[in-house]
C-alpha cells in the first residue's frame, strides 16, 4: 500500500463527501443517533433494526440506520462524525490497529471502543448440488474475493487454510458481500461467506439446498493462521442456521459484530444505551432469529481485541459480569493504543511513499508491542465456545 500524496488526497475527498452529511448528525445523542451497519436484508441489519425500533418505541430514542456493503463504508462515518455508533465487521479492529486500508495518512490508528458485543456464527456455504462437501473440495472452485472488505477476505483465507488450501488454490471471483448470493445462484460462485441467519440466506436456502462447510477438528494446526487472519474469531458450533434441519449442527467462525463508537462519545450516553439494550431485551429477543444473541449472557468478551467504552464497562461492572481478567486485558489494550498513537507519526513520516507500508506496520507491531494478557476467568459456557446460534439442537 502506498502512502502517497495521491492516496491521501483521495481519502480526504472521501471524507469531504461524508462531511456533507454531518448536518444529519444528532444534536442530542441520548434521544437521537445515527448507526452505520450492513445492508438491508442481512442478518446484522435485521437484528440492529429490531433493537433500534424497540428503543424508539420504549425509550423515545430516534435511530437512523446508515448502510454499506463495505467495511470502510461502515467505519468511515463513525470516524468522520456522521454516525454516532457503528455495527461493523472486523474493520473496527483494523481501524483500532491502523491496519490495511487504515494504514494511510488519512486514517492511522483510531480510538475505537466496543459497546455491546452479541456473538454470532459466520461461515462458508455451498449448494448441495455443487459436489463440495469439505473445505478441501474448494480447490479449483470459484471462490469470493470481496471488494472493499479486506477483513472478510482474511477470514475467507483462514477457512481455506483449515483445509490446507490458499487463495491461489481457488479461482478468485470479485464480488460484493451483498452480490454473493445471486452469483451463487447463477453458478458464478461455488461458495459464499454469510451469517448463518438472515432473510437473504434464508431465501437462498428455500430455493436451493445448501451446506455449511464444517470446521470440526481437534487438530490445532488447522487453526494456526486464525490469530493472524481472524483474531476476533474462534471456532463455534451452531444450530438453527439457514438450511439446517432440526438437530443438525456445524462448526464455523464464532465472533461478535459489535456495536462500537469512539472513545470521545460521552460515557453517560453510552451507559444509557447499553442499559436500554439490556433492559429491553425481552421486547426484541424474538424479532429475528439472531436477536437472542444480544442477551447479556450471550455477548462476547473474548477474544477482546479493542477496549470497551467506559460507559459500557460501567454497566457491565454494575451487572456483575466484568471480571478482573477482563479489566487486565482492557487496560493492556489502552496501553497498546497509546503505543500505537505514539509510533504512528514517525512511522508515517518514514514510509509515506512505501508500497509495503501496511506490511511493515504490521511487522513493527509484532516485533515491538507486548503480548496481550489472556482472559482466563470467563464463565464456563462462554469459555467453551460451544454456544449455538439457535436453540433447536
Amino acid at each position: 500500500m502506498s502512502l502517497s500524496r495521491r492516496s491521501f488526497l483521495g481519502g480526504a475527498g472521501a471524507l469531504a463527501g461524508l462531511g456533507a452529511l454531518t448536518a444529519c448528525s444528532p444534536t442530542d445523542g441520548s434521544q437521537q443517533s445515527v448507526w452505520s451497519t450492513y445492508g438491508v436484508g442481512t442478518g446484522t441489519y435485521n437484528d440492529l433494526a429490531a433493537v433500534a425500533n424497540t428503543l424508539t418505541q420504549v425509550n423515545g430514542r430516534q435511530v437512523r440506520l446508515m448502510t454499506s456493503s463495505t467495511g470502510m463504508g461502515r467505519m468511515a462515518p463513525l470516524i468522520n462524525g456522521t454516525a454516532d455508533f457503528a455495527r461493523s465487521g472486523d474493520e473496527y479492529y483494523y481501524a483500532f490497529e491502523g491496519d490495511d486500508e487504515f494504514c494511510s495518512p488519512t486514517w492511522g490508528p483510531q480510538p475505537i471502543r466496543q459497546v455491546w458485543t452479541p456473538r454470532g456464527n459466520y461461515g462458508v456455504l455451498v449448494r448441495k448440488d455443487s459436489g463440495i462437501e469439505t473445505v478441501e473440495d474448494l480447490e479449483g472452485r470459484n471462490y469470493p474475493n470481496l471488494v472493499g472488505a479486506t477483513s472478510i477476505n482474511r477470514k475467507l483465507e483462514a477457512f481455506l487454510n483449515y483445509g490446507g488450501l490458499t487463495r491461489a488454490d481457488t479461482n478468485l471471483v470479485n464480488t460484493t458481500y451483498a452480490g454473493q448470493i445471486e452469483m451463487l445462484k447463477t453458478g458464478q460462485l461455488d461458495a459464499l461467506y454469510q451469517n448463518v441467519v438472515g432473510s437473504n440466506v434464508e431465501e437462498l436456502a428455500s430455493q436451493y439446498p445448501i451446506r455449511w462447510l464444517d470446521l470440526s477438528s481437534e487438530d490445532p494446526s488447522r487453526f494456526e493462521s486464525w490469530e493472524r487472519l481472524a483474531p476476533i474469531a474462534r471456532p463455534g458450533r451452531f444450530t438453527g442456521g439457514a438450511g439446517l434441519a432440526k438437530g443438525e449442527s456445524a462448526v464455523n467462525m464464532q465472533y461478535s459484530i459489535p456495536l462500537t463508537t469512539l472513545s470521545t462519545r460521552p460515557a453517560d450516553e453510552v451507559a444509557q444505551l447499553a442499559t436500554q439494550i439490556h433492559e429491553n431485551f425481552d421486547r426484541y429477543k424474538d424479532a429475528t432469529q439472531d436477536a437472542k444473541m444480544f442477551a447479556l449472557d450471550k455477548i462476547m468478551f473474548d477474544p477482546m481485541v479493542v477496549p470497551f467504552h467506559d460507559g459500557a464497562r460501567s454497566v457491565f461492572l454494575d451487572l456483575g459480569v466484568w471480571t478482573p481478567h477482563m479489566q487486565r486485558r482492557h487496560e493492556a489494550l489502552l496501553d497498546r493504543e497509546g503505543l500505537l498513537l505514539d509510533a504512528w507519526p514517525p512511522f508515517l513520516e518514514q514510509h509515506r511513499e512505501d508500497d509495503a507500508a501496511a506490511q511493515k506496520w504490521f511487522d513493527w507491531k509484532q516485533e515491538n508491542l507486548p503480548d496481550l494478557p489472556p482472559i482466563e476467568d470467563l464463565p464456563e459456557d462462554d469459555a467453551s465456545a460451544a454456544d449455538t446460534q439457535g436453540d433447536d439442537a
